[in-house]
């Protein structure tokens, strides 16, 4: 049986991170548990998302050697645009941040994880049972078991080694419509002119833009007719609540590919005998906080758990973070235009939960 100090479970750039950073910390060999590989970038399948991150994600990215160039970094921007406590939109001051591809951002952390020696890849289902002196389990493929004193759990939403997940009854989903310059049907097109952040509010959800100088992200999120029917539907119920300014300058929506709706509300989750970070612990509401970035910086604390007592610290900090989380959520909810529409309730209600 193959001894770890660290086994991190997950191959998202929360997962890949906590890998190199565990690594680097001298905690060799790190066993990374992954089902598959990060899926490739792929325009026509969806894979040019953008996220928005503090421009000091550029520094610490580039110390495991991601160059901002390769994620898809353009400029900087310091305003957003929104429309959310009146039917007028307006320019807000924003902390500075920078739109990225995360697809490319997962390969790239893939790549620098493929030449690190000192971690261990295991491709495939895992059989894992966790108890009070860490993890052990068996690679599928190989049979090759192994034990590690401590497992991280960076399994995104889906948790696995949670002992309970609270999630809401009606979750909210977002659609993502992307346009990319290779793959518009009409020609060449420039995002650059209208890349700052852009918000408006729906009667069952919210609806947002940015880009990157190649890719235009448009996203709706929500439940019942924010994210149902058909692009041209969409297109009118922007009109129709007076937000179509999101896209003013912008192709029609039917030319934007899209993609899957993916669940996207606030959702939390514990575990006894693992520790869980990114969104495995506090998956949150983009309206409020930038979850990639607070994820990756819950990565680089994998060298502080080496304890039971610094595990139960870093958990406090977490529930604490989802208690901060959850206010400014509600306060959000409370100034919106549409806060007393069912939908909107119904999710406050829901929100109320995590404060406690």
């Amino acid at each position: 049986m193959t001894h770890y100090r660290v086994a991190v479970l997950g191959n998202g750039p929360v997962g890949i991170l906590a890998a190199l950073c565990a690594a680097r910390q001298g905690h060799g060999p790190v066993l990374l548990l992954a089902a598959d590989p990060p899926a490739s970038v792929d325009a026509e399948g969806g894979g040019y998302r953008i996220e928005a991150v503090p421009v000091s994600l550029l520094a610490l990215l580039l110390e495991y050697g991601i160059h901002p160039h390769l994620i898809g970094a353009g400029q900087t921007h310091a305003v957003r645009q929104i429309q959310w406590d009146s039917k007028a939109s307006m320019s807000l001051p924003t902390p500075r941040t920078v739109h990225i591809h995360r697809p490319a951002l997962e390969q790239a952390l893939w790549q620098k994880l493929l030449q690190q020696p000192r971690i261990h890849l295991h491709l495939g289902e895992q059989s894992l049972q966790l108890h009070d002196a860490g993890a052990h389990g068996a690679d599928s493929d190989h049979g090759d078991n192994w034990h590690a004193d401590l497992l991280i759990d960076a399994s995104g939403r889906a948790a696995r080694t949670a002992s309970s997940i609270d999630k809401s009854p009606q979750p909210w989903v977002a659609r993502l419509f992307t346009l990319a310059g290779n793959t518009r049907p009409s020609g060449s097109f420039q995002s650059h002119f209208h890349s700052h952040f852009k918000l408006a509010a729906l009667p069952e959800g919210y609806v947002y833009s940015l880009a990157t100088p190649e890719v235009q992200n448009v996203v709706f999120v929500g439940r019942g007719k924010a994210v149902k029917g058909s692009a041209e539907e969409l297109q009118q119920l922007l009109q129709s609540t007076q937000a179509d300014w999101v896209l003013q300058g912008l192709p029609q929506l039917t030319e934007f590919h899209s993609g899957m709706a993916h669940p996207v509300s606030l959702q939390w989750a514990t575990s006894e005998r693992s520790v869980l970070i990114g969104d495995a612990a506090l998956a949150r509401d983009i309206l409020s906080s930038q979850g990639l970035s607070c994820g990756l910086s819950e990565a680089l604390c994998v060298a502080e758990m080496g304890t039971p007592q610094a595990r139960a610290n870093f958990q406090q900090r977490q529930t604490q973070q989802r208690q901060l989380h959850a206010t400014a959520l509600l306060n959000q909810i409370r100034s919106c235009l549409y806060g007393m529409e069912t939908a909107w309730q119904d999710y406050a209600q829901f929100i109320m939960r995590a404060r406690t």
